[in-house]
């Protein structure tokens, strides 16, 4: 997968996730899920967990590389710190 493929998977999903944020089906939901725990409230941890994964793909699939980066390291020598004073 190129990072141009990559871009739009994400786009996707960060439009997937503002449209699953409104959950208007569960407004009138007032059974707690697990005898204690609001479904709005299950429902927006697992909003969250999702934006966290779509952040992560986005930094593996998405984020570009910067050629002065790389280049900049491998040619950096090395500054040996005087300790002492």
């Amino acid at each position: 997968m190129n990072k141009s493929n990559g871009k739009w998977i994400i786009i996707g999903l960060v439009i997937l996730l503002i449209i699953l944020h409104h959950d208007v089906w569960n407004w009138d939901n007032k059974e707690p899920v697990f005898g204690f725990m609001p479904m709005a409230l299950l429902w927006q941890a697992g909003i969250s967990i999702g934006a966290g994964a779509t952040w992560f793909l986005a930094t593996k699939i998405a984020w570009p590389e910067f050629e002065e980066d790389e280049g900049v390291a491998a040619t950096e020598p090395v500054v040996a710190q005087e300790g002492g004073e």
